[in-house]
């Protein structure tokens, strides 16, 4: 259900997710975050029960909006666990998970350490369990509270929600080898200091304006670097993309999420013809051969929606292509990163992709 306020909030509706006693998730566009608090306290009054985030856009079927609410009510879900990266007696041993399939896990983009986040919760599962997700926060790149519960909202930690039903995953992001390869000789977190024993802005520059038209101003960092994401070469996959996303004042280039240091990269580039077969195909990927009635949950990075910009739509209507005739709706955000993992005994945490499951009801 998309509502464009919480006044828009009937108490029928209210009533209706008492009496279906259904967990909800509540997804909260960027724009629309002044709602939140409001939106937590009503629907904790009525005793509902509930988590979510806010991200700077949300998905309903074919339409990207960059504000309004989203609700989501999910059958399956038998419990939701909340972490803090300032307290490690959150990341405890979670019971029950034999009766687990699935699992969404949203986090706070902004937390200093996205993987030693990941690793801890993926530790606590166990490898049958479909994992799927997206970094909440905003544009502005600024931490503030952004992920939420029945208890309230918070930031520097994650909110997961272990659920009973079969899923399938789809992951993909159709962006192409422009330059490298590269090794990072020096990183923190996800500050890329050096490229081959050099500065890192320096490389990235003149790599770029020598093999494009594009040329670098003290203004247009954030423009250039959403056509050329990095690459972190992955055995047997595609590459896991990073995205730049400004200079800081010694050349080195921050990124949204962590790069290993010594880490192989190349420069990536889209095409958006590409991009958008690649929305299909991960589609494809999550088809269930006995059907869907249900969700298409999608974890969409913002900067493919920025790239794309008015083509975002065909991304969207591509995946609702490969739906068509099934009774399923495409729900869910744009992300800033998104989590998967199948079964593979890893989770990885991606930037300019597309993350999908299907989830039957």
């Amino acid at each position: 259900m998309y509502l464009k306020k919480c006044a828009d909030i009937s108490q029928q509706t209210i009533d209706s997710f008492k009496l279906s006693n259904n967990c909800l998730l509540v997804l909260i566009a960027e724009k629309s975050a002044d709602q939140a608090n409001i939106l937590i306290e009503l629907l904790a009054k009525n005793g509902l029960k509930f988590f979510g985030g806010i991200y700077p856009t949300i998905i309903y079927e074919t339409n990207n909006y960059d504000d309004g609410i989203l609700l989501i009510e999910l059958p399956f879900v038998k419990q939701v666990v909340k972490f803090s990266m300032n307290d490690e007696s959150t990341f405890r041993e979670i019971e029950n998970l034999e009766e687990i399939n699935t699992a969404i896990l949203l986090i706070d983009a902004m937390v200093a350490e996205t993987d030693l986040l990941l690793k801890r919760v993926y530790g606590l599962l166990n490898n049958e369990i479909n994992l799927v997700g997206g970094g909440a926060g905003f544009m502005s790149f600024v931490q503030q509270p952004c992920i939420f519960t029945e208890d309230g909202i918070f930031d520097d930690g994650a909110v997961l929600a272990l659920m009973s039903n079969k899923s399938k995953i789809g992951v993909k992001h159709g962006w192409q080898e422009f330059a490298g390869p590269f090794v990072a000789t020096s990183t923190e977190k996800n500050i890329i200091k050096e490229l081959n024993w050099r500065p890192a802005f320096e490389v990235y520059k003149e790599v770029i304006e020598a093999n494009s038209n594009n040329k670098f101003s003290e203004t247009n960092f954030i423009d250039i670097a959403k056509i050329f994401p990095f690459g972190i070469f992955k055995e047997g996959a595609e590459y896991v993309v990073r995205d730049p996303i400004s200079i800081n004042s010694n050349d080195e280039i921050i990124c949204i999420s962590e790069v290993p240091e010594n880490s192989t990269l190349q420069i990536l580039t889209g095409d958006p013809e590409k991009l958008i077969v690649a929305a299909r195909d991960v589609a494809n990927q999550t088809v269930q051969d006995e059907g869907l009635e249900g969700y298409l949950m999608v974890f969409d990075c913002i900067t493919r929606v920025m790239y794309l910009d008015n083509r975002f739509v065909e991304e969207l209507s591509a995946m609702r292509e490969v739906y068509d005739g099934k009774q399923c709706k495409i729900l869910g955000v744009s992300t800033l990163g998104e989590i998967a993992s199948s079964g593979t005994g890893f989770v990885d945490f991606y930037n300019k992709t597309i993350v999908a499951s299907s989830l039957c009801e």
